[in-house]
């Protein structure tokens, strides 16, 4: 298997984290030429999107769907939860986490690209999306689905690293108790800490260097 990904993605970061759990191994590849958009890499990706995996002449796009091709044809830890209602509810909460929290996160981007500082209005989207997946999440936890982490817990992971770098020094409102559980246990799930750390820094590099003067 070819996962193409950039460093930056919080998606790709989503799949790594996924193979992580798995103990998938695959080849990780940047985009031809450097980039998604180049019509080397839209050859091979028509859709141009990353992440992308390419395995035995299959090309799959959307996170989701590559996290559960892993699932079904790879050996390892389970990305979904037992039974019909458990994975149904997994994929619910994946959906909102990509919809509502990553979504009104990535609306942000071009603030920072253009070094404009962040309202505390421009944050809260975010913070009433992360309120609303604890909401959802499984009381006894502590990840999303219960006690081992699937593949809601891996766009979570990456969103938060976000979340935490533009707007955790902000006030908001007061973080739930179920919300904390949640995210320590994600700061404590070893397969995760060198990946998350590495792309905490990748994505604060991007922010300073957004934010820099001229």
């Amino acid at each position: 298997m070819i996962l193409y990904q950039t460093a930056l993605s919080s998606y790709s970061l989503k799949v790594r984290l996924a193979l992580a759990l798995k103990g998938c191994s695959v080849e990780l590849r940047d985009p031809p030429e450097g980039s998604y958009r180049s019509a080397a890499y839209r050859e091979l990706v028509p859709p141009a999107t990353v992440p992308a995996l390419v395995d035995d002449g299959i090309v799959l796009t959307e996170s989701d769907a590559i996290i559960e091709y892993v699932e079904e044809t790879t050996k390892g830890s389970p990305l979904l939860p037992a039974g019909a209602a458990g994975r149904a509810r997994a994929r619910m909460m994946s959906r909102l986490c990509d919809l509502r929290l990553e979504a009104s996160l990535r609306r942000l981007f071009p603030a920072i690209k253009a070094g404009t500082a962040l309202a505390e209005a421009d944050l809260s989207p975010a913070r009433e999306a992360w309120l609303l997946l604890g909401a959802t999440a499984d009381a006894d936890g502590p990840f999303a689905c219960g006690p081992a982490p699937t593949m809601p817990d891996c766009g979570v992971a990456a969103a938060l690293v976000w979340l935490d770098l533009l707007g955790g020094d902000r006030p908001g409102p007061p973080e739930q108790p179920r919300l904390r559980v949640w995210r320590d246990a994600i700061d404590r799930e070893s397969r995760w800490q060198d990946m998350l750390r590495t792309y905490r820094a990748t994505a604060r590099a991007w922010i300073d260097a957004a934010r820099a003067p001229g």
